[in-house]
């Protein structure tokens, strides 16, 4: 059985649709490194936290996972293999490049 499911159109669902569109996210049985497999279940979660925080007035992107990388983007470069002081090495280069998130 096959659902296609167009993410654009999740603010338009009842809370019980979007209920039942998280549980055949996290029932998909594509590879657990499928990426649009996993970008459909991240899609889903953050309309079902958009709903929820709604009346709640709090911020809701203000901080995202992605936000880290860009900093680290700022002191380093991808060498293909692994992140990399951007021109000479300086403290605090070597610092954000070798931070655990980015390891």
């Amino acid at each position: 059985m096959t659902f296609h499911i167009d993410t654009r159109q999740l603010p338009h669902f009842t809370d019980s649709h979007i209920a039942s569109l998280w549980h055949i996210a996290q029932a998909n049985p594509a590879a657990f490194e499928d990426a649009k497999a996993c970008e459909l279940a991240e899609a889903i979660g953050r309309e079902i936290i958009r709903r929820w925080l709604r009346s709640a007035g709090a911020p809701l992107w203000d901080r995202q996972g992605v936000h880290h990388y860009f900093g680290v983007k700022d002191h380093c470069r991808w060498d293909g293999e692994k992140w990399a002081p951007k021109g000479p090495l300086v403290a605090a280069d070597i610092d954000a490049c070798n931070t655990p998130e980015v390891e």
